[in-house]
């Protein structure tokens, strides 16, 4: 394993590395997240239950099964707005806000133990994670705080002003600056992608660690940017699949749990493949990976010597 990090990586091999190790170290690092997770879940199942969610289904109305299948559908949005629940939303929010940094970064010691050989026990790597606790956090709310102000205010300017050009019968204009949006979100969502290792920076040297991911992904935005949209096309097809079971149990707390357990186990694709391409990214500019064959190289000259 610590061979397959030692050197750069071409864009099939992180992936492959990714799954590598989330297929080695499924058991561990899924108890993990469920361990992180949990609370979480368990707290917005105890939410809906009070907010008067059925527990095994919720279907809309409707005089048939079927009826109450696309009923559900065509609500679906409606019946996930709960007034009930707006509280308990504000409430799981805060809790993400502190178990997503934190939990991401266990996942990458996970991987940093792995790619310098060593055993590790998920005690101690939780102890570590949070012994980091408010680098990580803070860190991850400034970082959130940018990138939502980076997307929503450009794009909602431009956007209401593509609206405004419809509305005046200005129909190209309205086009132009929709081809404009588009190209703006792409311009936007490679900036964030150069800010977005700023996690482990924050975990291992210091936090904000936005400045030092500037320069980690220098030269390497664009691979970094589609190794990102891969991830989350896969994870995105993972979670399509389960979203059946909302056909027949609708909005229930049973539905939204088995979502939540699924989201853990996307989760963990994403941060695993998160930290294979930060070591990536950090062999290729700081050179360890020249370092790393002069050691041996050197030690191969000592051993001669003797």
């Amino acid at each position: 394993m610590e061979k397959m990090f030692s050197k750069p990586k071409r864009f099939a091999e992180v992936l492959d590395l990714t799954f590598r190790i989330i297929k080695e170290q499924f058991g561990k690092l899924f108890l993990l997240l469920l361990a992180f997770y949990s609370p979480i879940i368990v707290t917005q199942a105890l939410i809906q239950v009070f907010a008067g969610r059925g527990f095994i289904r919720d279907l809309a109305p409707g005089e048939s099964f079927f009826e109450q299948i696309i009923n559900t559908t065509v609500e679906m949005d409606e019946l996930f707005i709960n007034p009930a629940e707006t509280y308990g939303n504000l409430l799981l929010g805060l809790m993400q806000l502190i178990v997503v940094p934190i939990a991401t970064a266990s996942v990458i010691l996970i991987v940093k133990y792995l790619k310098d050989n060593q055993s590790y026990e998920i005690k101690t790597i939780a102890k570590q994670a949070f012994s980091r606790f408010w680098p990580l956090v803070g860190s991850y709310l400034l970082f959130s705080i940018i990138a939502s102000i980076t997307i929503i205010i450009p794009i909602a300017i431009i956007g209401s002003i593509a609206a405004f050009s419809f509305l005046s019968d200005r129909i190209i204009a309205g086009l132009l600056f929709i081809l404009l949006i588009f190209v703006l979100l792409i311009a936007l969502l490679l900036l964030i992608t150069r800010w977005s290792l700023f996690l482990p920076i924050s975990l291992f040297k210091g936090a904000p660690g936005l400045s030092d991911s500037f320069h980690l992904t220098r030269g390497r935005t664009w691979m970094t940017f589609w190794l990102y949209v891969t991830l989350f096309i896969i994870t995105g097809f993972v979670t399509s699949a389960f979203e059946i079971v909302a056909l027949f149990l609708g909005v229930s707390v049973l539905y939204t749990i088995i979502i939540n357990i699924v989201g853990i186990f996307t989760t963990m694709i994403f941060s695993v493949g998160y930290a294979v391409i930060y070591f990536d990214l950090d062999v290729r500019q700081t050179g360890s990976d020249l370092k790393g064959m002069i050691n041996e190289y050197q030690t191969q000259d000592v051993d001669r010597l003797r």
